[in-house]
């Protein structure tokens, strides 16, 4: 009872004097929040610096701060690193990286501090380790109202948005509209760190609607490309194409289960598609190289009244 009261003690003062420690109730273990840390900082192409910033506290409704333990590089980190103007804008396009920011919007993490209501909206508590949507989607515009907020029109990610920080650091702040997701604390960091876009890639092969009697095209076998190609096998297609310029992905390709794997750069893709299908084409392509000729490979490669997802 004594140990249970200095205890009681101790964390009224914490919350009166709003100390920078967070409590551990199922370890009792108590943890500091330091005040600076570690972080990849953007301030245009080719300049990513590693700085000591401040570390986010949570002081708004509804929001997470995390300490985080891994994040992805995805394609479009590398891009904004090398100037494209996707992020940096043109003459025409005004830029849409905001800095200066804290890149990386693959990441795990472990809840350190949390608001009341969003302990009770979200169903989490400190120590809980999540995944995190690459969006904070605005909740407001016509595609979130429908539950589509993957297409929301304000569509702020992760470390492309200076209120947005995101994993290319020790903590990052979760707002009241940023999505985060429960995930076993025993999955290794090597997987949960995939949860992100293998939930892109997932999400792609959805929208293919796939069934038994569908000729399949996937072009594109790098990560999220094998990740389509491990959802399709699960559809069970007739028949699974994969398409990529480097051999050593379409080895890969066939572990995770392509049925066929196609080098564009060595043969006919199109005149092999037409050849296996009696010349009608594949019943689904599906896209994920983000290269304009393998847009125009697919349509040329596509039966009638067939389903292209880029």
């Amino acid at each position: 009872m004594r140990k249970i009261k200095k205890l009681n003690i101790l964390m009224w003062v914490i919350q009166k004097y709003k100390l920078n420690i967070y409590y551990e109730s199922r370890e009792n273990i108590m943890y500091e929040i330091p005040k600076t840390m570690n972080a990849v900082v953007s301030y245009g192409p080719h300049d990513s610096r590693y700085e000591q910033v401040p570390v986010p506290r949570v002081n708004k409704t509804g929001e997470v701060l995390l300490k985080i333990e891994g994040c992805g590089i995805c394609a479009g980190d590398i891009k904004a690193y090398k100037g494209g103007e996707v992020f940096w804008g043109n003459e025409t396009t005004p830029p849409y990286l905001e800095i200066p920011a804290i890149g990386g919007h693959e990441f795990i993490g472990t809840v350190v501090e949390i608001d009341e209501q969003a302990s009770i909206k979200r169903n989490l508590q400190i120590g809980d380790r999540v995944a995190v949507e690459q969006i904070a989607p605005c909740g407001k515009c016509r595609y979130c109202m429908r539950g589509q907020y993957s297409l929301c029109k304000k569509h702020d990610v992760f470390g492309f948005k200076n209120y947005l920080n995101g994993g290319f650091a020790e903590y990052a702040l979760i707002p009241e509209t940023g999505l985060i997701y429960k995930i076993p604390k025993d999955m290794p960091l090597k997987n949960a760190i995939l949860i992100e876009p293998y939930a892109c890639s997932y999400h792609a092969v959805e929208r293919a609607k796939i069934t038994e009697n569908d000729f399949l095209v996937i072009s594109g076998c790098g990560p999220l490309g094998l990740g389509m190609i491990t959802a399709a096998k699960l559809k069970n297609p007739a028949k699974l194409i994969a398409l990529d310029l480097f051999d050593e992905r379409l080895n890969h390709a066939k572990e995770f289960g392509a049925d066929i794997v196609i080098n564009p750069s060595k043969t006919n893709a199109i005149d092999e598609i037409l050849e296996m299908t009696d010349g009608y084409g594949c019943d689904v392509y599906i896209e994920a190289t983000g290269h304009p000729s393998s847009v125009t490979q697919g349509l040329d490669a596509i039966c009638k009244n067939g389903r292209f997802i880029e």
